[in-house]
């Protein structure tokens, strides 16, 4: 019996006084099947789970990102959104913090090789193996072993999957302080940009505003977007700056 039907059958017998809450409990748990018994569901949800340890949901579009780039931006305190407010919170990360979020975006990006190429190229157009060579050399020229042990992996990773393999030797080694790579830093302002201005165009109405006064559609803009994400002459820095404009033009703020 599955957990909705448990929960059916439990609430059912209460409401019609067939029972009290322990009788029917311990009745639904005995009708269930021992571990020795279970059989796997066929179900595809099911099976994601066992197999990757999470239910994939494409359309939440990263919403997290959105909602920790505007807290930054309004900086500690809750100060008018400034890129003064974002940059602060960011220098209080340390290099070692760099390291941890490049595994675990380089591990969200090996998954989505797999299930989902298009977000995948999404994200790897910013954590990509031209900035793990950068900060590994960034830590190589500063005396540290592991980070030259990345670059002579990255010679041989042509793959998602090999590229967060090649972060191995940097798994145990604390960097907590030395500087942060500039490189790093550029990527996660420019995807944190990206994802935000993803959300504001289709969940909060935002709209682009060119330059010549026109301001696009919530299908144009989104065309738009796609296309200065695609364009690798745009750095982070640059997309930063483009979605505080979006901001701005719509007169956008998360705590209103």
């Amino acid at each position: 019996m599955s957990l909705g039907n448990i929960v059916k059958s439990f609430l059912d017998r209460l409401l019609s006084g067939n029972g009290t809450i322990d009788a029917v409990v311990n009745n639904q748990l005995q009708q269930q099947p021992s571990a020795h018994t279970a059989q796997v569901s066929n179900d595809p949800v099911e099976q994601h789970i066992r197999q990757q340890g999470y239910v994939w949901q494409p359309r939440l579009w990263r919403r997290h990102v959105m909602a920790q780039m505007f807290k930054m931006l309004h900086g500690k305190r809750g100060l008018p959104i400034s890129e003064e407010n974002y940059d602060a919170c960011l220098a209080r990360r340390s290099c070692n913090y760099t390291w941890q979020m490049l595994a675990d975006e380089l591990r969200a990006q090996a998954l989505l090789s797999h299930d989902d190429t298009e977000q995948f190229a999404e994200r790897n157009r910013w954590f990509n193996s031209a900035v793990v060579e950068a900060m590994a050399r960034d830590l190589a020229a500063q005396g540290i072993g592991a980070a030259g042990a990345v670059l002579s992996n990255l010679a041989i990773a042509h793959d998602p999957d090999a590229l967060l393999a090649a972060l191995k030797p940097m798994e145990w080694v604390y960097v907590y302080n030395y500087p942060k790579c500039p490189a790093w830093i550029d990527a996660y302002k420019g995807v944190g940009a990206y994802f935000t201005m993803k959300n504001l165009i289709l969940f909060h109405n935002c709209q682009i505003h060119l330059d010549d006064g026109q301001v696009l559609d919530r299908d144009a803009s989104m065309q738009h977007l796609s296309q200065l994400n695609a364009n690798t002459a745009i750095n982070g820095q640059q997309m930063f700056a483009t979605m505080l404009r979006l901001i701005s033009d719509n007169n956008f703020d998360w705590q209103e």
